[in-house]
């Protein structure tokens, strides 16, 4: 089974102001102060937070779904200001999911203003669909209103 989950977040900001802070190398950094609580470790294993980059995360106790799993940037494209994170190894990769992506795109809606694309695409095994419901929009979400106010106040 394949499928996809989708938020839309609206910003009032150029589109490039908004994927500085995406495509940032500090970016694995910065959202663990911006989101406060969400995360109990993240660490860098490899790379210098571009592509290639691979990150150990443990979620916060009390968070809904697996909890720590590693992953990698396999994907930061200025032109289409598109970022994806694969899961490499646990989380849901550990009760049946084949594959799991988180995919960031900001697109440019005007010349002060933008949305924040993010999708979770995943490919899980038959026999463990009903794992599927695990998956939300929620902590794309979070962390796109997280940046969207991180930007908004650096540009203010």
């Amino acid at each position: 089974m394949r499928g996809h989950v989708t938020n839309e977040l609206d910003v009032d900001l150029p589109a490039d102001e908004v994927w500085v802070v995406y495509r940032s190398p500090d970016l694995p950094k910065l959202i663990v102060e911006l989101q406060p609580g969400v995360f109990e470790k993240l660490d860098i294993v490899e790379g210098d937070g571009g592509v290639g980059t691979i990150l150990h995360i443990i979620l916060a106790s009390g968070i809904d779904g697996p909890r720590e799993w590693k992953e990698e940037f396999v994907e930061i494209n200025d032109e289409t200001r598109t970022k994806v994170v694969r899961q490499v190894k646990g989380g849901f990769l550990d009760i049946g999911f084949q594959l799991y992506e988180d995919v960031f795109k900001i697109i440019e809606r005007g010349p002060c203003s933008c949305t924040i694309e993010s999708s979770v695409f995943f490919q899980v095994e038959d026999k463990f669909e009903s794992n599927a419901s695990l998956i939300t929009a929620d902590s794309s979400w979070g962390m796109a209103k997280a940046i969207a106010n991180y930007a908004l106040n650096i540009n203010s």
